[in-house]
């Protein structure tokens, strides 16, 4: 094989998601000794295309070809074999082992007798370290070392299988500029031993410093691959957003006022309970940008979680706009007016699930959008309309969910969310974090405007070009400690770079680094005017647009939403119903494949028992409309089957698996049961009343005490209504066959309510009574809620399995237990209705088949839409009720059975998928909603 032989080459590659192109005819080749650079925007497919050749996924069509030859890279095994290693920008490495541990996780070699060979690692780390000149002792512990330490045991592991391509996503996002030297001058060292190296970065001056070879890809395709010799930032930038652009903006001066925000003595401890802010105090006054610039992990998040009330502190003081909130909820600081950009989109900032509406609005809870506890979808449609136009979010709708855009545009949608807000203070973290060229540009312009505005702006960032370009002071933290400040006069890469590795910026230190500069500078054989480029990075926010092309605009006074909604141009009506029809469609799929499932598995156990399921089928879903009786049962399962379905959905929307409302119907049903007999003597109508609301209060206790145990203890609300629920029916078995026995019933049941306290039919034939009226109202009442009140988005939020509920200042303990309270409540009541009416005015302890668990499998069916629920409970009811007619043609009623326990697990398998795949977009949901709860 020559050197004119590519590694590894792409011909024609092409990825599809749906109608979405990500990668459309993709040919790049990768040679031996030389350093690649892939830029483009977010969304262009980089990410795509790498996680073909790791693979990771599979292409649609085209081929890929290693040292000459077609091969299929079916799974990153396979990659492993061929010798692809592809180091993340997040590190995959586990805290508490040992770099040789790390590095030989999942492939360890052992002994003749089966011990784990700890000094054959140990010496094999030695030996890698030495061949590739990553310095790195194989018996540290991980969580002990730097993070640039950390990039190099990534390193090392990437090449542990004698790797002849190297992926490297955005190396150098978590290093300080002395570390970014060093990873440089082992990238080149590879590369001159052969390794073809594949560098993905939206540091332009970095790609200049590194590259060979550049590619450029936009909207899924390469527009071009050029040497990178002769190129400027300006080449790439201009090929990348397809438009002319000026990398050059200068800093414009601030007029600071008075003080917004004041922290005096912070003492804080991270997720590990480590302390992680020690006795910190900073000052930002109104129309200023105070910058904090430092390596990830010292200090920075926690920092800001606490000025938002994400967590709390155990000393120390802060104030905004003269209020000390040190112990105020996250509610309280943005009443004041804080606006907060966390660091992680997924996981704080939004709900990924919601549409671009639904998180803007999450936390503009107030006129106009709520008005007298009604929450205007039009008029949040319109203002999502207003901002997506506004801050230029791309190729969306109010419609679309947010967690289907690209980083960018994500990002946008966070910046215009707070933003508008008019904020006193804006809090943002990592603002341009894996976000492209152009829309950093809008970033930038947008922290500006908010500085001039009169905003005091606290920002973070790991990327200390961008830090130092915004920044009208800089702050350095170091292991929880500011260790320097600069102005714009007096900073420079080399001082921060120094105060961020935890030096003193002396003039003896600045002399040395800007020497040991010079000489990686030389080592990578970089040009005077490439060094100068980078080197001006520090200098500049990022791209604008150039003079010769009409920069968008950007409104640089105060956004009020009040007229933002006034100029909102409408979604259109066509639109809208078309997507509300395309959305019912996607809801209504998964549900009706689930039942087809079933019955086409019911086909075959008809068949096996000599029955025609034609005959089957059509006396299952027809018998019971065929006459009144029929009618009747159907009516009277519907009734209970709708309101518990509605009272689960409440639960299962937050997020909590509430399986215990059979329990809360039981206690709803003999407390409602024995209130009535205790008001024997008042208007029956009265007496009704009292059984419906203490039936509802006796659901709403035993719901309420497990929301309580999991808001105070975060014990598992699965395990606590499933136990709460048996306890309910033995508690109830015990009171009625003592204390509350009725002797003259001749089974277990309570004692009957007085004379004329019962429904009485309005179709006696049919089965149509008040409680039919009553279940209705109920479950109409319950899809209001959810669908149209403040309230109900906030247990939408709460349901992303994230911090974002809490985050938008939503008390996550008050709501943990009013949404368990509301859902024992509504069951509650459905045993008081049955008591009113089916039960014959009296409690009765065998009196459900299951409607708690039925329940369930309708909510699932509807996929937790309320409005579904009455459809699906309709259906249920009809299986059920045609059960009679499966007997009169001889086929047994077990069939009926068989049928719903395929359609349980059809559903509910759907159900898992779906979570699983809502909890791959927001990594750590689930214990981040158990740490919020806390």
């Amino acid at each position: 094989m020559s050197d004119a032989t590519p590694i590894l080459e792409l011909r024609g590659i092409t990825k599809t998601f749906g109608e979405k192109v990500a990668n459309e005819d993709i040919s790049l080749a990768f040679m031996p000794g030389r350093v690649h650079a892939i830029v483009g925007e977010n969304g262009a497919g980089k990410t795509t295309l790498m996680n073909m050749i790791s693979g990771n996924l599979q292409p649609d069509g085209g081929a890929i070809l290693f040292d000459g030859t077609e091969v299929s890279v079916e799974n990153p095994n396979r990659a492993d074999e061929l010798g692809i290693g592809m180091v993340h920008q997040h590190f995959k490495l586990v805290p508490s082992l040992t770099v040789a541990a790390n590095i030989f996780l999942g492939k360890e070699p052992t002994t003749g007798i089966g011990r784990l060979d700890q000094k054959g690692m140990q010496a094999k780390v030695r030996e890698l370290s030495g061949r590739f000149g990553l310095a790195i002792d194989p018996t540290d512990v991980i969580e002990d070392l730097s993070v640039g330490e950390r990039q190099r045991v990534e390193i090392l592991k990437a090449l542990s299988h004698d790797t002849r391509l190297l992926i490297l996503d955005e190396p150098t996002a978590v290093l300080t500029p002395a570390e970014a030297d060093e990873l440089f001058v082992v990238v080149r060292q590879l590369a001159d031993r052969g390794c073809a190296v594949v560098f993905i970065s939206h540091k332009l001056g970095e790609v200049l410093a590194i590259a060979d070879d550049i590619s450029v890809i936009r909207d899924g395709r390469v527009v071009g691959t050029q040497p990178a010799a002769g190129l400027t930032q300006t080449d790439i930038a201009t090929m990348m957003v397809g438009r002319e652009v000026l990398l050059r903006i200068k800093h414009t001066p601030a007029n600071p006022t008075d003080e917004v925000l004041s922290v005096e003595d912070l003492t804080a401890v991270d997720a590990r309970g480590i302390l992680a802010l020690r006795d910190v105090s900073l000052s930002i006054r109104r129309g200023e940008v105070v910058g904090i610039a430092g390596v990830e992990g010292n200090g920075q998040s926690e920092l800001t979680a606490a000025i938002a009330g994400m967590i709390d502190v155990p000393r120390g003081t802060i104030r905004i706009s003269g209020q000390d909130v040190t112990r105020a909820t996250v509610a309280k600081r943005r009443e004041i007016g804080l606006a907060y950009v966390p660091e992680d989109r997924h996981e704080e900032g939004a709900g990924p699930s919601l549409s671009i509406a639904e998180n803007i609005a999450a936390t503009k809870l107030r006129a106009p959008l709520v008005r007298f506890g009604w929450l205007s979808l039009a008029k949040t449609r319109q203002l999502a309309q207003k901002l997506i136009a506004m801050f230029d979010v791309r190729g969306a709708a109010p419609s679309t969910r947010i967690g289907d855009l690209s980083g960018g545009n994500m990002q946008k949608v966070l910046i215009a969310r707070e933003f508008t807000s008019d904020p006193e203070l804006l809090v943002i973290s990592q603002p341009t974090r894996g976000v492209d060229v152009g829309a950093m540009e809008f970033v930038h312009n947008s922290i500006v405007a908010a500085r001039d505005r009169g905003a005091g702006v606290l920002l973070v960032s790991a990327d200390l070009n961008e830090v130092m370009s915004l920044s009208d002071r800089l702050l350095v933290m170091f292991r929880g400690e500011f260790v320097a400040e600069f102005t714009q006069d007096n900073m420079s890469e080399t001082a921060v770079g120094l105060a961020m590795a935890g030096t003193r910026p002396t003039p003896e230190a600045l002399a040395e680094a800007e020497a040991e500069h010079a000489r990686v500078a030389d080592e990578l054989g970089l040009d005077t005017e490439v060094v100068a480029a980078i080197e001006a990075d520090a200098s500049v926010a990022t791209v604008t647009e150039s003079v010769d092309v009409a920069a968008p605009e950007f409104d640089t006074t105060a956004v009020s939403v009040q007229r933002s909604l006034d100029e909102a141009a409408a979604e259109p009506r066509g639109n809208f119903f078309a997507g509300f029809a395309s959305k019912a469609f996607e809801s209504a799929k998964q549900p009706v494949i689930a039942v087809l499932v079933a019955l086409v598995v019911g086909v075959f156990v008809i068949l096996a028992i000599g029955k025609n399921p034609i005959d089957a089928y059509v006396a299952l879903f027809t018998s019971g409309w065929s006459e009144s009786f029929g009618i009747s049962n159907i009516v009277a399962t519907f009734i209970p089957l709708a309101v518990i379905a509605s009272a689960t959905i409440v639960s299962f929307r937050a997020g909590f698996f509430n399986i215990g409302a059979e329990g809360q119907l039981y206690f709803g049903a003999f407390f409602g049961a024995v209130a009535g007999v205790s008001c024997a003597g008042l208007p029956p109508v009265v007496v009704m009343i009292v059984v419906l609301v203490v039936g509802a209060l006796a659901g709403a206790v035993w719901g309420f005490l497990p929301g309580w145990l999991f808001a105070s203890w975060r014990v598992d609300i699965v395990v606590t209504t499933l136990l709460l629920s048996e306890v309910a029916k033995l508690v109830t078995r015990f009171l009625v066959t003592g204390p509350f026995k009725d002797p003259t019933a001749g089974f277990e049941a309570s004692k009957k309510l007085p004379d004329g306290v019962q429904f009485t039919m309005f179709s006696p034939e049919y089965g149509i009574g008040p409680d039919l009226v009553i279940a209705l109202i109920v479950a109409v009442g319950i899809a209001l809620l959810l669908g149209r009140t403040p309230w109900g988005l906030k247990v939408k939020q709460l349901g992303e399995m994230n911090r974002f509920a809490q985050y938008t200042g939503v008390s996550v303990k008050a709501m943990s237990i009013q949404v368990m309270m509301l859902s024992g409540a509504v069951a509650g009541i459905t045993g008081a209705l049955l008591v009113l009416g089916p039960n014959g005015g009296r409690f009765v302890q065998a009196f459900s088949p299951g409607y708690g668990f039925l329940a369930i499998t309708v909510a699932l069916l509807a996929r937790l839409n309320p409005w579904a629920s009455l459809v699906a409970a309709l259906f249920y009811a009809t299986m059920m009720a045609g059960s009679t007619g499966l007997q009169d043609i001889d086929v047994p009623f077990p069939v009926v059975s068989v049928l719903q326990g395929i359609i349980i697990i059809a559903i509910t398998a759907t159900f898992v998928w779906n979570r699983r795949k809502k909890r791959a977009v927001t990594p750590r949901a689930g214990a981040a909603t158990e740490r919020s709860a806390a």
